[in-house]
């Protein structure tokens, strides 16, 4: 006999009822609609707070997670605050990291190991740098004798990494390839759309693109000068909102 199949959710015309608390909304609206799947996507993300095996992915894929739903929290308070313009940077941040999981998911022992090497060979570069640039004035990082250490580990991942024939292993300084190439690896079409949908644009609230600007009011003024406020309501951020 065949299973009784599931029953299906309420249509967005019904109530929404999110763990026995009704919301009150009545219509189909986006915003509406938004707000239950909101509260889901928190609900599951309890998950997070459970232990998993020792094992580097699975550990790798704890914290990330964890810090994504420490991102989305910050990114729904500031969408109800009354600076609901300052969370679009968050949204960059998530769909990173959700690119960098679904990376390290294809060949997990190799990849987590060259994220873990990545990661000291930025600290590396930076104390370098520090050294290089700004010693005389506040003077010199002193050597680790843990720095030998680390520079053999970012060898051994690189070698790693170029067994592996990785994309640009060889002529990069990073260790991990960059997000184009790691979404060629996925190959998988929702992570290329939240690419191209999301990250891109988001880029420029980022790093300060012209482009992030245009969401503001200029304002003419009578004396021939122009005024500017970074003017963004909740509603004007619900694209935003439904892609984190």
């Amino acid at each position: 006999m065949l299973a009784t199949p599931p029953t299906r959710r309420p249509l967005p015309e019904s109530p929404y009822v999110v763990e026995g608390t009704t919301l009150g909304c009545m219509t189909s609206s986006p915003i509406a609609m938004l707000a239950v799947t909101e509260r889901e996507l928190l609900d599951l993300a309890r998950a997070l707070d459970e232990s998993v095996e020792r094992n580097e992915f699975k550990l790798a894929v704890l914290v990330l997670g964890q810090r994504s739903r420490t991102l989305y929290r910050g990114f729904l308070e500031l969408q109800s605050g009354s600076i609901p313009s300052s969370s679009r940077a968050f949204l960059r941040l998530l769909i990173d990291i959700n690119i960098l999981i679904r990376f390290l998911a294809k060949s997990p022992k190799l990849y987590v190991e060259l994220w873990q090497a990545e990661g000291e060979r930025n600290s590396l570069a930076i104390i370098e740098e520090h050294n290089r640039l700004h010693a005389e004035r506040w003077g010199r990082i002193p050597d680790d004798p843990s720095d030998e250490e680390r520079r053999n580990t970012i060898r051994d991942a690189r070698k790693l990494a170029i067994e592996a024939g990785l994309p640009g292993a060889e002529k990069r300084s990073p260790l991990l390839p960059s997000t184009p190439e790691q979404l060629k690896l996925i190959d998988e079409r929702a992570a290329s759309e939240a690419y191209t949908l999301g990250y891109r644009p988001m880029s420029w609230e980022v790093h300060s693109g012209a482009p992030s600007f245009l969401n503001g009011l200029f304002e003419p003024r009578n004396d021939g000068s122009v005024s500017y406020t970074e003017e963004s309501t909740s509603e004007d951020l619900v694209g935003v909102r439904a892609l984190a």
